[in-house]
């Protein structure tokens, strides 16, 4: 049996006639809210009205016996009548609009369970039927008082409130990364956003975005879902104490310390370990994951654990559906736009690590460009914002630190850029090129050397 109570529809049709049709479709209110035919043919009945001047009751009566739908679909003044008389004032709007607000979701969870059981019967996979699944059943858990309701005023009451806290604080509308600049371009992470962080292997791309967690989580107590699909869990703890404690641990396996120092360095990190168990760094390390489980295990993660940011390492590791195997560029494709989804289906920002192609290392030390980016052009337009970690001259390297830039290629939020930054591979951590001045003066000094002696040469040969 379908799930509706026609008392409350009509007096929610009556407190419309009366005078709250506008604010009724203000809040979300459509015919599909209606379970009786003629409800729903009053109310389209309204809606023309509406169309022509005020609503009135006096204007909804008139206009009924010239209007060949409405009586078509089993309308009557007398049905309009006694949804007024329901009513009986505008006064009892939001009582009449529960009762039918809820018998709607009802509705829809038993329309829900009748697509499922088809879909079911014909599913060919069952993790992207799961993921249908679960995202709709997650649209419906979402529906609230004022989803589709209103939602220009409720955008710009959002606009507002970001501009009011960019003006009263540092310009970070979104999470914080940790790094000046990176939060001076992009002013933080925002939910709904994909985050493309690209390089070729060994720039740091893990690294880089398991500092961005660290920050969050440690500093700011923000929970964070890591999908790792290349490293352990271990690993990523290992180099998560390393960055956090500022000790080589390589250093220390390999027996570089000698016993003294070893003994010593292993009481700082048995001090920072509680720190770092405490933070709610949630790591899901898999190495065969498919985009449909991904999004599942990461609605987990945000109804479990109140994730407020997901990252995956890195995206080209994700498998597509059954459907797109065997046609790289459009399974990549698939994983990039069902990783935006994501995004917008949980209101998180998402950072997505990618691989670049290999043409890159064969065409001299340039800046990574956003068609480098490995396997399919979907990746660029699926993102937000693409980044990249580059490294001009390896050169600018002291010990450990290897002086690096991060390129914003793309960014739909705001402008372009690029800034320094130092890689410390030995604490596994991307640090502020303004506490690394002596990198930044040493890559100076070689560009200004290489100058003179390109102008020499130059010299020479106009003589």
């Amino acid at each position: 049996m379908v799930p509706f109570d026609a008392n409350a529809e009509r007096g929610l049709l009556g407190c419309c006639i009366l005078g709250d049709y506008n604010n009724a479709v203000a809040d979300g209110v459509t015919d599909e809210w209606f379970n009786e035919l003629t409800h729903k043919a009053a109310w389209h009945l309204i809606g023309r009205v509406a169309e022509k001047g005020d609503v009135s009751e006096q204007s909804v009566v008139c206009a009924a016996p010239g209007d060949q739908t409405y009586l078509d679909n089993g309308g009557s003044v007398v049905g309009l009548t006694e949804m007024v008389d329901t009513a009986p004032t505008v006064g009892n709007y939001h009582y009449w609009l529960k009762p039918c607000r809820e018998r709607l979701r009802l509705r829809r969870y038993v329309q829900l369970g009748l697509d499922m059981q088809q879909a079911a019967a014909k599913a060919e996979d069952v993790d992207t039927f799961a993921d249908e699944a679960e995202s709709r059943l997650f649209e419906l858990r979402k529906f609230k008082e004022q989803d589709k309701g209103n939602q220009r005023l409720e955008s710009f009451s959002r606009i507002i409130d970001l501009l009011q806290a960019a003006h009263e604080g540092t310009g970070v509308v979104g999470l914080p990364t940790g790094y000046e600049d990176l939060d001076k371009i992009l002013c933080g992470l925002r939910g709904g956003a994909l985050y493309t962080l690209a390089a070729r292997p060994g720039m740091g791309k893990s690294t880089l975005a398991m500092n961005i967690a660290e920050t969050l989580a440690v500093q700011g107590k923000v929970p964070v879902a890591f999908f790792s699909l290349e490293m352990s869990c271990d690993e990523l703890n290992q180099r998560m104490l390393g960055s956090y404690s500022s000790i080589n641990l390589q250093r220390f396996i390999n027996h570089d310390y000698d016993q003294a120092e070893r003994l010593r360095l292993l009481k700082v990190l048995a001090k920072k370990i509680p720190t770092l168990n405490a933070a709610p760094i949630h790591i899901c390390p898999r190495t065969d994951i498919s985009i449909s489980q991904l999004r599942a295990e990461a609605r987990r993660y945000v109804k479990n654990y109140g994730a407020k940011l997901v990252i995956v390492d890195y995206l080209q590791l994700v498998a597509g559906g059954k459907g797109s195997r065997g046609n790289r560029v459009q399974e990549v494709g698939e994983i990039s736009r069902g990783l935006k989804k994501m995004a917008l289906e949980l209101d998180v920002p998402v950072i997505a690590l990618a691989q670049l192609n290999r043409s890159i290392e064969h065409d001299g030390n340039r800046i990574p460009r956003l068609s480098d980016l490995r396997e399919s052009g979907r990746i660029e337009a699926d993102s937000d914002a693409v980044l990249f970690i580059h490294c001009s001259n390896s050169s600018v390297y002291i010990d450990g630190r290897l002086l690096c830039q991060i390129v914003v290629s793309k960014n739909r939020s705001g402008r372009q850029g690029k800034f320094d930054i130092a890689f410390h591979r030995d604490f596994s951590r991307f640090e502020d090129w303004r506490t690394n001045q002596d990198l930044v003066d040493m890559a100076e000094t070689m560009a200004n050397k290489k100058v003179a002696k390109t102008t020499k040469s130059y010299t020479r040969k106009s003589a």
